[in-house]
């Protein structure tokens, strides 16, 4: 599957939906992560509309791109959300149908910017990396810096993790629900890819912390923005008790 770019669009329906997608190649970075199966969600609460627990922990691993686009963990009014999703995937992500939302989603699953992205973390930590002061490397430091003096990270922990491939999760948790507003794919289908991304993510990390730092790596290495382009989402995520990350456990 092609590598996909970023395209930043705002649509205002209800919310303003703002979807994240890469585009561009990024040269000499190749690595493919493992694929995990899980088992399906628990059943919608149909009586109430609204999503059970384990759903909403689940939406969580989109929280990022959700917390940006003012969505709700708790209901996913797909109905009201079908025209401006139609949009969003056909301009952002090449998506108009059932066939390419399905591939798109396999993409971020199995490749995504982590196949490209995770070789090179560990260059970027050593001295020969800092001696030359890549524009990579000063994104790398500059993520770790704000995470540290900002948000109670150590150094230790952003150079402790080895994949950006929270980066990937959380804009799959969105193209899911964007794909199934859409009528793209079945509710069923949709917590299908959901479930996959969350089994993978609870491998790959421990926490909300890390898998944040995560995000945010995968975002500034491979989306090629600033951590400041998303302070906005940091302070409600890990600076807010009534984040979803403070009320939905990670494990």
């Amino acid at each position: 599957m092609k590598n996909k770019t970023k395209l930043l669009i705002g649509l205002v329906v209800v919310l303003t939906i703002i979807s994240c997608k890469g585009k561009e190649e990024k040269a000499n970075l190749g690595d493919t992560a493992a694929k995990t199966e899980t088992a399906s969600a628990p059943a919608k609460e149909e009586a109430k509309g609204k999503l059970t627990k384990e759903q909403e922990n689940a939406l969580v691993f989109g929280a990022v791109l959700t917390t940006r686009n003012k969505m709700p963990f708790d209901d996913l009014q797909a109905a009201e959300y079908k025209d401006a999703s139609i949009q969003v995937l056909s301009s952002a992500w090449d998506v108009t149908d059932t066939a390419t939302a399905k591939e798109t989603l396999e993409y971020l699953l199995a490749e995504g910017h982590k196949a490209e992205v995770d070789p090179a973390l560990a260059e970027l930590r050593t001295p020969e990396a800092a001696t030359a002061n890549s524009a990579e490397f000063q994104a790398y430091e500059d993520v770790k810096k704000n995470l540290v003096d900002n948000y109670g990270y150590t150094a230790e922990q952003i150079d402790g993790i080895k994949t950006i491939s929270a980066w990937d999760y959380d804009r799959l948790v969105n193209v899911a629900r964007f794909s199934y507003s859409a009528g793209y794919i079945t509710e069923q289908e949709m917590w299908d890819y959901i479930n996959k991304a969350v089994t993978q993510a609870k491998n790959d990390y421990n926490s909300w912390e890390e898998y944040f730092a995560g995000v945010m790596l995968g975002r500034t290495l491979a989306y090629g923005q600033p951590f400041a382009d998303s302070k906005a989402q940091a302070d409600i995520l890990l600076k807010d008790s009534n984040s979803a990350y403070k009320t939905h456990p990670f494990k």
